[in-house]
Order: structure tokens, then C-alpha cells, then sequence
């Protein structure tokens, strides 16, 4: 079984944990810690009608408004990335763009997903923002909600799927 480094980007306090909690332990947690630096979850998938075991090293990288060089350090060598926005803020997108740019020029080519989440409280304000970015990135966008786990193995399996397309 070939194992593929995720990455998790986005701002602070978006769900990127919490997401990443509920696809690979199943659980969630109401109690916000953030992430410093880097934490590194592993986890073994079967994609449905496939029937193909994946090894994904799922990278939780903590959050910030304007991504550095130690970010940049994170996403290298990464097959894929999710990038995570919050519903609920007045403008989930910006810090998005910005997470989704860095990781294409770190790693043109690679597939990446977008997640909007918090979906179980907020919708989307602004679906032609959400349009401008599916074309940009070539991606799909997913509204998801660590909460329910609404979307999320869905998510994760579809950036699987991507990346085993690509061959990577």
C-alpha cells in the first residue's frame, strides 16, 4: 500500500483539526486548541468501488492569515492539499486564496480540494466566489461539518482518488 502526504491549510481556527480529527479518529470535540506548528495524523482508507487501501499521512498545519516560509517548508512533498475555509466568517475565501496559491506554486499540478466548513450552522453567501475559485484551482469544493461529518470522508477519498489518477 503507497502512503501520500496530505497537507491541511487555512486560518486559524477554520476546522482544519476538527476535520481532520473526524476522518481519521471519527470524533469531534467542541474544545478549541490551536495548532502549533505541525501535528501529523496517519491514516489507512479503502476507496469505495475501487476497493484500493490508501495510506494517507494527513499534515494538520497551523492556521494563519498570511502563510510563511515554514509553511512552504510543510507543503513540500505533499501528493495533495485541502483547503479549509469557515462558513461562518464574513469572508471565509481571502485567507483560502492565499493558502490555495502558495500551495500551487510550492507544488503546481497537485490536486487540491477546497472545504467549506461548518456547514451544519452557515451557508454559502457567495457561490460566485465558490465558481471563480473551482475554476482557478480546477478543484472541487465540498461543504463540510467536522461537527456531523458531513462531507468529510467524501472529501478526503475524492482528493485520494485525484491523486492516485495523477499517478503520483
Amino acid at each position: 500500500m503507497k502512503t501520500y502526504k496530505i497537507v491541511v491549510l487555512g486560518d486559524f481556527g477554520v476546522g482544519k483539526t476538527s476535520l481532520i480529527r473526524r476522518y481519521v479518529l471519527d470524533e469531534f470535540s467542541e474544545a478549541y486548541r490551536a495548532t502549533i506548528g505541525v501535528h501529523i495524523y496517519k491514516h489507512e482508507d479503502t476507496l469505495e468501488g475501487d476497493s484500493l487501501d490508501v495510506s494517507l499521512v494527513v499534515w494538520d498545519i497551523e492556521g494563519a492569515p498570511l502563510p510563511g516560509d515554514q509553511t512552504r517548508r510543510y507543503i513540500m512533498g505533499a501528493s495533495g492539499a485541502v483547503v479549509v475555509g469557515d462558513l461562518t466568517r464574513d469572508d471565509p475565501f481571502s485567507a483560502m486564496w492565499q493558502a490555495a496559491d502558495m500551495f500551487e506554486e510550492v507544488l503546481p499540478g497537485r490536486p487540491l480540494c477546497l472545504a467549506l466548513n461548518k456547514s451544519d450552522i452557515a451557508s454559502v453567501k457567495s457561490p460566485e466566489t465558490v465558481k471563480r475559485m473551482t475554476r482557478r484551482y480546477d478543484c472541487p469544493v465540498f461543504e463540510t461539518s467536522a461537527l456531523t461529518g458531513d462531507a468529510v470522508n467524501t472529501m478526503f477519498r475524492a482528493l485520494a482518488r485525484s491523486i492516485l489518477s495523477l499517478g503520483l
